[in-house]
């Protein structure tokens, strides 16, 4: 499994990332930009700049996800749990629905899943709940899934998890 890391390459960081089992390790500006904007012009933008890196998304309005997963450069989406501050009565608001699962792969994007926002939640279980129902959704419209710490500090960097449901 690969671990993608939003701190600035650290030789350290990389042999504690390879000791707590992962197998790569990716770096920010160096291997893959991560953007996080809720702005069409903004995220266009960057896409421009990133040349052949990696581009991984933090989406902060439905819009900007669906304009990620149907028309850009987008490679990987990350943070979908975080879109919606409320359930709704009836079910999950998870960010990800069929129509985006469909349209997700049919364009061959891959959606992430933060160990680093788990860690960090304030309601743990509510995240836990999406990322479920989440999962659940990428297996069965057969979307490509990822993984991984998105630390920002060194402290924060897990150990890989290998019984997480792929």
């Amino acid at each position: 499994m690969d671990n993608y890391l939003l701190m600035k390459y650290s030789k350290e960081a990389e042999e504690l990332s390879k000791k707590l089992g992962w197998k790569r390790t990716f770096f920010v500006d160096r291997d893959f930009i991560f953007i996080q904007t809720d702005s069409k012009k903004v995220l266009l933008g960057e896409i421009r700049k990133a040349g052949n890196k990696i581009i991984i998304l933090e989406p902060k309005s439905e819009e900007i996800l669906r304009l990620a997963l149907e028309k850009s450069d987008v490679d990987i989406v990350v943070g979908l749990e975080k879109l919606h501050q409320k359930d709704s009565l009836h079910f999950v608001r998870s960010g990800l629905d069929q129509v985006l699962c469909k349209i997700a792969t049919d364009n061959d994007k891959i959606i992430a899943f933060s160990l680093n926002d788990i860690l960090h939640a304030k309601d743990r279980a509510k995240i836990l709940a999406r990322i479920a129902f989440n999962q659940k959704l990428c297996k069965k419209y057969k979307v490509k899934t990822i993984v991984s710490c998105f630390a920002k500090k060194k402290e924060e960097i897990i150990s890989a998890i290998s019984s997480f449901p792929r």
